[in-house]
């Protein structure tokens, strides 16, 4: 052990390790509590935050150390400071394993398995006196006129430093493997926290060398504050999950589209898995000029096309086959006024445009059956209407028993024509929308007013919204409700005079209703079904509203009118496809 001899030396080195001693535990427990407060557990900055602390309290007992004066004062001291010796290598091997994306490693047995030395030597510390396996020696002396203890080291505290090494060896380990990671931007950060971490475990192994400027005290937690300083600054100012690996190895580089990351002069500072693919890059591609890899398809004249900055759909060949993608750029902090890059992005859409595509083929089919079906019922009906009006002709004066199945044999065949007109407009108001646009509810529901005859109603719009509709067959919808108010609600004693137009106060979505003599109660659970009827109406024109509703994901429902005509509620959050009867 090398001790300094001068008095004056050793009374100045006092002096200025007291005031380091207790500096460093001020700052590396104010630092502590601001990243503990902040962080999640399960965070690096969360370990990183109790690395300071343990160390800040390593610190403060070398404080009471350096004041301390009987032989029993010293020993506590030396002993307290154990809690933060064998408590430090567990911590950063904690942290190692949360910044490399390892956490899978911390198990709750492992843990226990890792604490197990660090237990068993602090009971051998605190007994220390008692036996002769951690100190084989204390001896109380003075040196220059400062009270310390000299010890010998015994078997059990060999076991510690190899065991407490053993750990910072192995989570060095693991930062020195981010330093050879493939991105640069990583390297570098890496590097950076590994050069900062290693300066006190140096200064840790000089002292159990004999590098003493104050005798028996370790300077290690001094040295530990002084670089976690800077750290702790990139923390606070990048959350450390910019900092860490563990963000762009976990969530940039499994990203299943292409992204890259781009400087304003289209150089290539980082690219995931997906873009690297996409360029067919078998090297390293930072620093690359972007244009120089990508498809004709996203240039122009050689730089990327103007219109990207609102996404564009595009066909790029991957692997001889053509795909769809959605490319669009982004500022990498639109918070910046000048953010010094951009971010282009490609969403591979080549299944959903598969799948739309063989949605539109079958959508086709079944509106060509639909119009297949109507034409060919319409040379049979057409056939038993003439047959029906020859036989009229053939009887003068038919009796009431034939002249009522005749009239029952025109309903028939009036509903059945009906019924063939109606099914091209169901097989297509049923199918599901699949490109909408923003629609005004009150500019809606007026041109569907302008198309329809209404005579002598009034239509009130008494508040609107936006939609989220397909425009023309949202319009169809309200057509035939207006149409179904003018069939069954005009005229009599009860007439309709107003039909109403609004949002529904309660939930998203829309009403429309009149002031007429309204449906019957027992009439509404069927009164959407294809066919069904209030009046001398076909029967598909609420049919047609329904199916044009529930293309949307929507839902209707028939209740009373504010004035006890018939209301027509659509509620366009997502909602069971079922018709709902109010009240």
């Amino acid at each position: 052990m090398v001790l300094l001899d001068a008095e004056g030396s050793h009374g100045f080195m006092y002096v200025y390790g007291l005031v380091a001693y207790a500096g460093s535990a001020l700052i590396g427990g104010l630092l502590a509590v601001a990243l503990l407060a902040r962080y999640d557990r399960r965070q690096p900055a969360f370990t990183f935050g109790l690395f300071l602390l343990v160390v800040g309290f390593w610190a403060t007992t070398y404080v009471g150390y350096l004041v301390a004066t009987g032989e029993a004062w010293l020993l506590f001291f030396s002993q307290l400071s154990y809690l933060s010796v064998v408590s430090t290598p567990v911590v950063w091997i904690v942290f190692a394993l949360q910044y490399t994306d390892r956490e899978e490693w911390l198990s709750q047995r492992r843990v226990v398995l890792l604490s197990v030395v660090p237990v068993g030597v602090l009971a051998l510390v605190w007994t220390a006196q008692y036996h002769s396996l951690f100190y084989t020696e204390i001896v109380y002396t003075t040196v220059g006129g400062m009270a310390v203890l000299e010890t010998t080291p015994g078997i059990a505290h060999r076991i510690n430093v190899v065991y407490s090494y053993g750990l910072l060896v192995a989570g060095t380990g693991l930062l020195v493997g981010e330093t050879v990671t493939s991105n640069r931007l990583y390297r570098r950060q890496s590097a950076i926290l590994l050069a900062c971490l290693s300066v006190p475990w140096i200064a840790n192994g000089l002292f159990h060398l004999g590098f003493q400027p104050i005798p028996t005290t370790d300077l290690s937690p001094v040295v530990f504050i002084l670089v976690g300083i800077p750290l702790a600054v990139i923390v606070q100012r990048t959350e450390l999950a910019s900092f860490l690996p563990v963000a762009h190895e976990r969530v940039f580089h499994t990203l299943g589209d292409p992204v890259f990351v781009v400087t304003d002069s289209n150089r290539i500072l980082d690219a995931n898995r997906a873009a690297r693919e996409l360029v067919d890059a078998t090297g390293p591609i930072e620093g690359t000029d972007l244009t120089a890899l990508l498809p004709q398809t996203l240039l122009d004249d050689d730089d990327l096309r103007s219109d990207l900055a609102t996404a564009i759909e595009c066909v790029i060949e991957v692997d001889g086959s053509p795909r769809h993608y959605i490319a669009r750029v982004r500022e990498t902090d639109p918070t910046l006024q000048d953010p010094r890059g951009f971010i282009l992005s490609l969403t591979d859409i080549t299944l959903q445009k598969r799948q739309q595509e063989s949605l539109e083929a079958k959508n086709e089919q079944l509106e060509r059956l639909a119009g297949v079906v109507s034409h060919d019922l319409a040379t049979p009906l057409a056939t038993g209407e003439s047959l029906l009006h020859l036989l009229r002709t053939d009887l003068d004066a038919p009796d009431p028993e034939i002249e009522r199945s005749l009239s029952d044999l025109e309903d028939v065949h009036r509903r059945l024509r009906a019924f063939a007109e109606g099914l091209p407009a169901l097989a297509r108001e049923s199918t599901d929308v699949e490109t909408r646009t923003d629609c005004d509810l009150e500019t809606v529901a007026r041109a569907a007013w302008d198309v329809v005859d209404t005579g002598e109603l009034r239509l009130v719009v008494e508040s609107t919204r936006t939609l989220s509709a397909d425009a023309n067959r949202l319009q169809q919808a309200f057509e035939n409700l207006f149409q179904n108010c003018v069939d069954h609600a005009v005229g009599g004693r009860a007439g309709a005079t107003t039909v109403r137009v609004g949002s529904l106060s309660t939930a998203s979505g829309f009403y429309v209703e009149d002031d007429g003599p309204g449906i019957p109660a027992n009439r509404r659970g069927d009164l959407l079904s294809f066919g069904v009827s209030t009046g001398s109406g076909s029967g598909y024109g609420l049919a047609i509203v329904r199916t044009i509703v529930e293309a949307h994901g929507w839902s209707l429902a028939v209740g009373d009118g504010t004035d006890g005509g018939a209301r027509f509620e659509v509620e366009t959050a997502p909602h069971a496809r079922e018709p709902d009867v109010m009240g």
